[in-house]
C-alpha cells in the first residue's frame, strides 16, 4: 500500500512574482509529460497546473483561502487565521509535490458550506 504524508507550507520559500520566469519553449515539453500523466491516471478533469508563485507574506499561523461570491462572479483569495478555518468545510485546491513522498499543500483552501461555496459576503 502506498501514502503520502501531507505537510503545510508556506509561501516564504515560494518565489515572488515578479522574480518568477513567464512561461518558456521547454515548459511546453514538460506539460505534455503532465497531460500524458494525467491522461493515463483518468485526471484531465481533476487536476491541471498553476504557476507557483506568492505576492506578499504569509504569517506562520495563516494560510491562504478562497472565497467565492457566485452571483458577483467574484474569487477572492485571503490570508485566514488558521484557527479561524473549518477544516470540514474547506475543499483544499493547491499543493506542491516534492522530490520526496511528501505533498506540500500550498495554503489556499476552498472555504464551502453545505450549499456550495462559502461567499466571503458572509462574514467570513
Amino acid at each position: 500500500m502506498h501514502s503520502l504524508n501531507i505537510h503545510a507550507m508556506q509561501w516564504q520559500p515560494v518565489a515572488d512574482i515578479s522574480a518568477v520566469n513567464p512561461l518558456l519553449p521547454d515548459d511546453l515539453a514538460c506539460f505534455r509529460e503532465l497531460r500524458d500523466v494525467l491522461q493515463r491516471y483518468g485526471a484531465l478533469d481533476r487536476f491541471g497546473i498553476s504557476l507557483i508563485h506568492r505576492h506578499f507574506d504569509i504569517a506562520d499561523d495563516e494560510e491562504l483561502m478562497e472565497y467565492t461570491d457566485v452571483e458577483a462572479r467574484t474569487l477572492t483569495v485571503k490570508p485566514v487565521k488558521k484557527s479561524d478555518i473549518d477544516w470540514n468545510h474547506t475543499t483544499i485546491t493547491n499543493w506542491k509535490l516534492t522530490e520526496d513522498e511528501e505533498v506540500a499543500r500550498i495554503g489556499c483552501g476552498c472555504a464551502r458550506n453545505s450549499g456550495g461555496h462559502l461567499g466571503y459576503h458572509r462574514g467570513t
